[in-house]
């Protein structure tokens, strides 16, 4: 999460804190946030746009509407926020894209298979002399079917990744995309003009458009969110809600306490890729924590 988002992430805490409070606690809230305001100027600004389109003019009849309403039109606020920042325009454009906590199973024309992660997108162009899929967003897994006169390849705003008769998964992140590789080989040549990286049954690299960022091993069975499951071996908890938040539409936010801590719970088990709610019920039994549904778009996570 950049800085500014984190900055959104939290005035949207503060704007919801502060009308949910009682009148003694919200005294003691608001002095809490004019010193988080103070760190820095930018929360500030943040914080009044917020608070700006939450206290835009409306009837009387709607200011005397029940909070759980009022909060569920915040929470619908932190969703169009959210979808702003997190999903391109070119991800509602794309030929194939899959929601929130949905695994799509793609065949294609040339008897090859894509299998779309959660939030992911592509474009199709096969012509007679190619077959390239174009990831927009996300991730996939592809199981190529033979075609010699048409290469299969996949295609980030990084590189492209041209198999020879194989499996493997194309990521695209942040700064970077990241191609694994489960069987056979595939070559990934970035777009700037870098050397072409074979890579084989086993090994994964990230790349950008300049180049080799890191290589290392990968595992050579089909990965777990295929499957529809997220798997979890000691996992710290922060990095188990960074996973989960990738397949549930909002925001999922731990509290400053577990956020903060060095030494957070660790979750080890498998959750349903395809179950925000079922899985965050199951982590929150296991690991004793208080689940709180501002909206169904704004969840946060502390300890009992």
């Amino acid at each position: 999460m950049s800085d500014l988002n984190h900055i959104r992430q939290q005035a949207a805490e503060w704007v919801v804190a502060l009308q949910e409070a009682g009148a003694d606690e919200r005294a003691r809230l608001q002095a809490e946030c004019e010193i988080w305001q103070a760190e820095d100027p930018r929360r500030r600004q943040v914080l009044e746009q917020i608070q700006q389109m939450w206290q835009a003019p409306e009837p009387a009849l709607e200011r005397r509407r029940k909070r759980r309403r009022q909060l569920t039109g915040l929470g619908s606020l932190l969703l169009l926020a959210w979808f702003g920042t997190q999903l391109p325009w070119a991800y509602w454009g794309a030929d194939y894209r899959t929601a929130a906590g949905e695994i799509r199973v793609l065949p294609l024309p040339d008897g090859s298979q894509v299998v779309l992660n959660s939030y992911s997108a592509i474009d199709l162009d096969y012509t007679e002399g190619a077959r390239t899929v174009k990831l927009v967003r996300g991730e996939l897994l592809a199981t190529v079917a033979k075609g010699p006169d048409a290469p299969f390849k996949v295609e980030t705003r990084d590189i492209s990744a041209t198999a020879l008769g194989t499996q493997y998964t194309v990521k695209l992140a942040g700064s970077y995309s990241r191609v694994a590789v489960q069987e056979s080989t595939v070559a990934v040549t970035p777009h700037n003009g870098g050397d072409t990286l074979r890579l084989t049954s086993g090994q994964q690299a990230d790349l950008n458009r300049g180049g080799l960022i890191t290589q290392s091993t990968a595992p050579t069975h089909r990965p777990d969110w295929a499957n529809g499951q997220l798997v979890f071996n000691n996992t710290p908890l922060p990095q188990v809600i960074e996973r989960l938040g990738r397949h549930r539409a909002g925001m999922l936010v731990l509290d400053e306490t577990l956020a903060a801590s060095q030494r957070p719970p660790h979750f080890t088990g498998v959750l349903p890729a395809d179950d925000s709610d079922a899985a965050l019920a199951l982590l929150s039994d296991v690991l004793n924590l208080k689940v709180k549904h501002f909206t169904p778009w704004y969840v946060t996570l502390s300890q009992k």
